[in-house]
């Protein structure tokens, strides 16, 4: 962990900034009136149709594994997915994605490589998926985003957000298809830098990591990765769209929770403390604030949902750290466990 103290003191000064940006005009007093008022069984509905997000996150995973490995259980990725999400809540240094490969080769065949590979390739389709998402809703006639700088400001995420994940899916597609290319150009330019040992390593890394990346080179498993991050990704928007009902912010619709919940995942995405506080109540407000919901009940909203859905995963993840015989200490030393079990498999 030593080695990301900047990473973690970034994210703390930038989560502390935007909550006091969230939090600057809002009385607390007023938060709790509203948190009172609340629909206890919206919230609840919200809070199921999130975990079981988490569901559809593992049955998704089963197909960006087909091309390399087909035998993967439920149990070992569902698992492995809550422990991911579990790490990143409690964790900082975002160190999630490396538990939960860990977590999946301990628990199944799979090599680190390939399990980590594929998780890249999940983002991808989730980048792709979200910036559509965030085009369709923002094009719709009545959407209200308007001229002032929170317009600009989104226009600007949504077009950093949908180049960024294109040109890395245009990158990895085109690695995926050429994967005797990839190393060669690997090892013609880091060849010299490296050394022989830690070059045999590098492209052992790299060969595992293309072998993961099969989702993108067959058309059949590429449709129907994009179909399931599609499924993943309404479920979510429908639990989030639960949750603004729950506070009786109905104007957005569920067109509008689908853009909100677009635009906070591209905000988590930046450094932050860890379980992502301060992005995702800044984007919550930046968005719903296009429906002139008031600051208080934008405020209310957020934190109560994302501390509701934040709870249960976060318990399902703990359980599974000791079902599949896991440590925390090995999941804060997961980054350079992946590392190191990589480069101990020469045969990948």
């Amino acid at each position: 962990m030593k080695g990301h103290r900047g990473k973690t003191a970034l994210g703390l000064v930038i989560t502390i900034v935007l909550l006091w940006w969230v939090l600057r005009d809002v009385s607390l007093h007023e938060v709790l009136v509203e948190l009172r008022g609340a629909n206890a069984w919206l919230m609840a509905g919200a809070v199921v149709l999130a975990t079981f997000g988490f569901v559809l996150r593992a049955a998704r995973w089963r197909v960006l594994l087909l091309p390399a490995h087909a035998g993967s259980n439920f149990d070992s990725r569902f698992g492995a997915t809550c422990i991911g999400f579990t790490v990143n809540n409690l964790l900082p240094a975002r160190l999630g994605e490396f538990a939960r490969a860990y977590a999946l080769t301990r628990s199944a065949p799979i090599p680190i490589g390939a399990s980590f590979a594929s998780l890249v390739a999940e983002r991808i389709f989730d980048g792709l998926v979200l910036a559509f998402f965030l085009f369709v809703t923002i094009s719709l006639p009545g959407f209200p985003l308007g001229e002032g700088s929170s317009a600009t400001l989104i226009r600007r995420v949504a077009n950093v957000g949908a180049l960024g994940f294109a040109g890395g899916f245009a990158f990895l597609w085109l690695v995926a298809r050429n994967p005797s290319g990839a190393v060669s150009l690997f090892e013609r330019a880091f060849g010299r830098l490296l050394g022989p040992r830690f070059l045999h390593k590098g492209v052992g890394l790299l060969e595992s990591f293309i072998e993961g990346l099969g989702a993108l080179k067959e058309t059949g498993v590429f449709v129907l990765a994009l179909a399931w991050s599609a499924v993943v990704w309404l479920c979510l928007a429908a639990s989030m769209w639960l949750g603004l009902l729950a506070f009786g912010i109905a104007s957005p619709g569920f067109s509008g929770a689908l853009f909100l919940q677009a635009l906070i995942a591209f905000a988590v995405a930046a450094p932050s403390s860890p379980g992502f506080f301060g992005p995702f109540e800044a984007s919550a407000r930046l968005g719903l604030g296009l429906w002139d919901v008031s600051p208080v009940t934008i405020v209310s909203f957020a934190t109560s949902y994302h501390i509701l859905t934040f709870i249960p995963v976060t318990l399902i993840g703990l359980w599974y750290i000791r079902h599949f015989g896991l440590t925390w200490a090995e999941m804060g030393r997961s980054e350079e466990m992946v590392e190191s079990d990589v480069a101990a498999r020469p045969e990948v």
